[in-house]
């Protein structure tokens, strides 16, 4: 029943955008301007929307905060903010938090009550390799609460520490293409998950739907697989495929 008014909100927030003018931000001049993965933050009162990707705001040049509207219209509140410490033509570095909880996701009528989420806190370091290139790292610590727990999930994962790893790589103005792997240990028992893996091409439009850009991302070992109520016919598949639009505004 929330499906159908998410995805009216969405249509209506494409048709919206796509019949503005193009003034939004549909290249990047230069790799430390990309914020999406690295420590970069968002000018302020800049957004970036998509119609599968979160929202961010640019609250200052330094606080960029982030929502994705589908879970918060699935009764899942998720909040995260990103603050930059450093920022010089050499490196950025911030500290990073994020905030999800999920209600009635229980995988059973013994965990119906159950309301599992995550909080995780950490920093972020990114590496400018001239005009074209960055490496990104992250450490973090991960608490995941409320969690059903079985063989085919995510090892009983609740208290650990994550890192991340990222290179971004800039061949055209209108071009960002970036490779990342995530990996976490977890305290109590889980040891190491496998890691996520992911790639994504993303190309700005310029003109076309009001200065949309198309993503193409593809993830190994995707945890949307095995969370519980998610769609099993992913759990076949070694990679996600996910095709999506946004903009900068």
């Amino acid at each position: 029943m929330v499906r159908a008014p998410a995805c009216t909100w969405f249509a209506a927030a494409v048709l919206a955008v796509a019949a503005c003018p193009a003034r939004g931000h549909a290249d990047w001049r230069s790799i430390n301007q990309v914020a999406l993965g690295t420590a970069q933050t968002l000018e302020q009162n800049t957004f970036s929307i998509g119609v599968v990707a979160p929202l961010l705001a640019g609250l200052t040049n330094r606080l960029t905060v982030q929502t994705h509207p589908i879970l918060d219209l699935l009764l899942v509140p998720n909040l995260s903010l990103r603050y930059r410490l450093v920022d010089n033509p050499r490196f950025a570095a911030s500290v990073t938090g994020s905030f999800k909880r999920s209600f009635g996701q229980g995988a059973t009528t013994e965990l119906i009550d159950l309301a599992p989420g995550e909080l995780v806190v950490g920093g972020i370091v990114s590496a400018w390799l001239g005009s074209q290139w960055s490496l990104t790292g992250g450490a973090y610590w991960a608490n995941h609460f409320d969690e059903p727990m079985a063989a085919d999930q995510i090892n009983g994962f609740a208290q650990g520490v994550a890192a991340s790893l990222g290179v971004h790589f800039l061949p055209a103005p209108t071009d960002l293409l970036q490779m990342s792997t995530y990996v976490r240990y977890g305290f109590s028992g889980g040891g190491f998950d496998d890691p996520v893996l992911a790639a994504t091409w993303t190309h700005a439009t310029r003109r076309w739907l009001g200065g949309a850009h198309t993503v193409i991302h593809l993830t190994v070992n995707d945890r949307v697989k095995s969370a519980p109520g998610r769609l099993d016919v992913l759990k076949n598949l070694p990679v996600v495929p996910t095709f999506d639009l946004w903009w900068r505004l």
